[in-house]
């Protein structure tokens, strides 16, 4: 199975010499970026590159695409990039999406996180998850804090985080959180990651190389957990359902939804492990 990547970094499309160093660094995953970290003057040249680079070049980490608003005409261009055969390409990320009619333009084949950033992003969330083809949902801090008049603080962004931890859940999708602006305030960076993990999010965007160790240590499974989900995983399937007891601590569904989880983060497919 494709390892969901916990620490997905950012790389500017007009940048793509920084692939190949993104590709070393302790990132477990790649955003290709063609919007906010692309000046518009570089747009289409910056869509062109990339589609040649992606023609002749294979990534070697798991990889999303995150393309221009599909309300703006760079975003009805950046679809000349969906055909894309890197086995590595876990889909796109769409951004400023507020209604879920916008993703009409989009292959029924495509994967997709969408990333929420407005208040009418937030209030249609549900009817935005129900598309077959969303298999996550992304919290875009900055652009959310600009439009609502807030900061990017904890408690500022609580209740957003909230919404869509409760919808995720609700659908079976991967959550991303935002990335943490303050580059040098690892300490800080760390806290709220743990956070993150700790309110349900599977994982957290980087925007610099050396965020991503904190964040992977922040989100991904210790061995000790691993070892404590693949043994009550066990246990369970030989029982006949209902509620067990492992190591005395009482394990029933709700349980094992965690355990899997816990083995989904770390690429192991629980069905391996019985």
């Amino acid at each position: 199975m494709t390892l969901f990547p916990v620490c997905p970094l950012f790389v500017p499309a007009n940048k793509l010499d920084w692939i190949s160093k993104a590709e070393t660094s302790k990132a477990d995953g790649l955003v290709i970026d063609l919007e906010d970290s692309v000046p518009l003057s570089d747009k289409r040249k910056s869509r062109d590159e990339l589609a040649r680079h992606l023609s002749s070049s294979h990534i070697s980490k798991p990889f999303f695409i995150r393309i221009n608003s599909l309300k703006s005409q760079d975003g009805k261009e950046d679809i000349s990039l969906f055909n894309i055969k890197n086995k590595n390409f876990l889909g796109l990320i769409i951004p400023k999406i507020e209604n879920p009619i916008e993703l009409s333009v989009l292959p029924e084949s495509l994967k997709l996180v969408l990333l929420i950033e407005t208040a009418l992003a937030l209030e249609n969330l549900s009817l935005l998850s129900e598309d077959k083809r969303v298999i996550g949902l992304a919290l875009g801090g900055a652009d959310l804090s600009a439009e609502l008049g807030s900061d990017m603080s904890w408690d500022a962004m609580l209740l957003a985080r909230s919404m869509i931890i409760l919808q995720a859940s609700k659908y079976g999708l991967i959550t991303i959180d935002s990335p943490f602006m303050q580059i040098e305030d690892i300490s800080e960076l760390a806290q709220e990651s743990r956070k993150a993990r700790s309110i349900g999010f599977n994982s957290k965007f980087a925007i610099h190389p050396k965020q991503a160790e904190v964040i992977k240590e922040s989100f991904l499974p210790t061995k000790e957990d691993l070892e404590e989900a693949q043994k009550i995983l066990k246990a369970f399937s030989k029982s006949k359902g209902g509620a067990i007891s492992v190591d005395g601590k009482m394990i029933d569904e709700p349980i094992i939804k965690l355990m899997k989880k816990r083995l989904f983060l770390a690429g192991i497919d629980f069905k391996d492990n019985l």
